[in-house]
C-alpha cells in the first residue's frame, strides 16, 4: 500500500496522530530539560587535540533514479545544517540531541525541498535529505561506544547504503518527536562541515579514546512478506577497554526491518508521479519533515 491509496480519513488520522506525537515530545522537552539541553560550542580544535574518529559520506547519489530537484535540495540542506554541528561540545552529561540542535526545519530559515520517504512513497519535504547527516551520525557514534539514547531506524529503504557501510546503521528523524540522542563517553567535539561533494564529519577529545568497539551484523535476511520485500538484521556491539583489551560490554545495538522498495518505486516521486488524484500528493511549496 503507498500514499495513492490513502483515504482522506486515513490521511487525517496520520495526522492527528503526528501532531499528539509532537506535542508529547515538546512538553517532554519541557519536563525533562536535562535530557534536551541547549548545545554548547568550541569554535576551535585547541583543547580537543586527541582524534576519535572521522567518516567522509558522499552526498550526490549515483543512480539514474535520483531526482535532480530533489539532490540540489538535500545538498543544499546538508550544507545549511553542518553549520549548526560543527563545534558541537557533547559529553556523558551532554548528550548529542539533534533536533533540539538543529531546530525546526521551515523555509523561512531557508530550508529547501529534499527527498523524504513516506508511505512507501518518494515525496518532496523541507528539509529532505537530512537523514544522510542523521545515519553519518549514528554510524560513528556507534564505533565510538557512544551510548544510544534515542535512535530510530529506517521503516523502509530506497537507496542502498555504500558497499562497504554495515546494513542498518542508520537513523531517521521527524521533528520533534523521531530524534536521534547519543552520549558519548567523554566530553568531545565534533566537526561537521560539507566540502568537495561530501560530508565530513570529525570527533576530537581532550584526551585519548577510552574505547574501541566492533560491530557486527546477526540474522541478516531478505523475505517477501505478502508481496512486500524486507531485509531483516540485528547489530551487535563489543565494547573493550583501550588501555586493558578486557571486554566491557557485548549488547544490542539495533534491531532493523525494513521494506526494500522496487527499482520503479525508487525512480518515482510527487514530482514525476502519473497519480494526480493521489490525496497524499506533495506539491512544491507545502510542508513536510525531514530526511
Amino acid at each position: 500500500m503507498s500514499l495513492k491509496d490513502d483515504t482522506k480519513l486515513q490521511i487525517a488520522w496520520r495526522q492527528a496522530r503526528v501532531q499528539l506525537r509532537r506535542g508529547l515530545r515538546l512538553v517532554d522537552h519541557l519536563r525533562q530539560p536535562a535530557a534536551y539541553p541547549p548545545p554548547q560550542f568550541a569554535r576551535h580544535n585547541t583543547d580537543f587535540g586527541h582524534v576519535h574518529g572521522h567518516s567522509t559520506t558522499q552526498i550526490d547519489r549515483d543512480d539514474a533514479a535520483a531526482h535532480p530537484t530533489l539532490e540540489q535540495g538535500k545538498r543544499h540542506n546538508l550544507a545549511l545544517a553542518a553549520a549548526f554541528f560543527d563545534g558541537l561540545v557533547i559529553g556523558p552529561h551532554q548528550p548529542l540531541a539533534f533536533w533540539p540542535t538543529l531546530g525546526r526545519i521551515t523555509a523561512q530559515r531557508g530550508f529547501a525541498y529534499g527527498m523524504e520517504l513516506r508511505g512507501g512513497c518518494i515525496v518532496p519535504a523541507l528539509g529532505g535529505g537530512l537523514c544522510l547527516l542523521s545515519n553519518a551520525l549514528f554510524a560513528l557514534g556507534a564505533r565510538l561506544g557512544w551510548t544510544i539514547v534515542e535512535r530510530h531506524g529506517h521503516s523502509q529503504q530506497a537507496v542502498p547504503p555504500p558497499v562497504d557501510e554495515i546494513w542498518g546503521l542508520d537513523a531517521t528523524l521527524f521533528w520533534p518527536h523521531v530524534d536521534l540522542r547519543m552520549a558519548p563517553l567523554q566530553r568531545v567535539r565534533l566537526g561537521c562541515t560539507v566540502a568537495g561533494g561530501q560530508l565530513h564529519l570529525q570527533v576530537n577529545g581532550k584526551a585519548a579514546p577510552l574505547v574501541r568497539c566492533e560491530i557486527s551484523a546477526q540474522g541478516d535476511q531478505v523475505l517477501v512478506i505478502a508481496g512486500v520485500r524486507q531485509r531483516r538484521n540485528v547489530l551487535l556491539r563489543k565494547t573493550f577497554s583501550q588501555s586493558s583489551g578486557e571486554l566491557l560490554s557485548h549488547e544490542t545495538l539495533a534491531t532493523n526491518r525494513k521494506v526494500l522498495l522496487h527499482s520503479w518505486e525508487q525512480a518515482r516521486s510527487c514530482l514525476t508521479c502519473a497519480e494526480v488524484h493521489c490525496k497524499s500528493r506533495v506539491q512544491l511549496g507545502s510542508t513536510g519533515g525531514a530526511g
